[in-house]
């Protein structure tokens, strides 16, 4: 199993590129650990720095794609940058890790909204 990089969809990895946006599968984070990478995106998300949050937790996720927490704040990240898209699918994947939570069913209907919205 690979996760993507840049949209954090996790995919079999037969050609080593993301069926979802074509980016290659993931691994980055300079010899950092998911933890660590996590605990960075966070500073940034409270720092305002959401765009390079963003990164980091799709670093995260490479390295650890178990982590709900990894994929719900990517998916808040990406809907901060209006990204509702790819907001929506990091959202299904935390909830593919952690079903019927309704912290993660209220950010898919949410994000779902969104997309519908943009579509007028």
């Amino acid at each position: 199993m690979a996760v993507c990089s840049i949209c954090g969809t996790m995919f079999d990895n037969i050609d080593g590129k993301c069926p979802e946006c074509g980016a290659p599968a993931g691994g980055g984070g300079s010899g950092q650990s998911a933890e660590s990478l996590y605990a960075e995106a966070m500073r940034r998300i409270k720092a305002g720095q959401v765009g390079d949050a963003k990164g980091l937790l799709s670093d995260a996720i490479s390295k650890d794609p178990t982590k709900v927490e990894y994929h719900f704040y990517l998916g808040s990240a990406k809907y901060k940058l209006g990204d509702f898209q790819g907001a929506y699918k990091a959202y299904q994947q935390a909830d593919k890790l952690k079903p019927n939570t309704d912290r993660i069913h209220k950010c898919l209907v949410a994000a779902r909204q969104k997309m519908t919205e943009e579509k007028k």
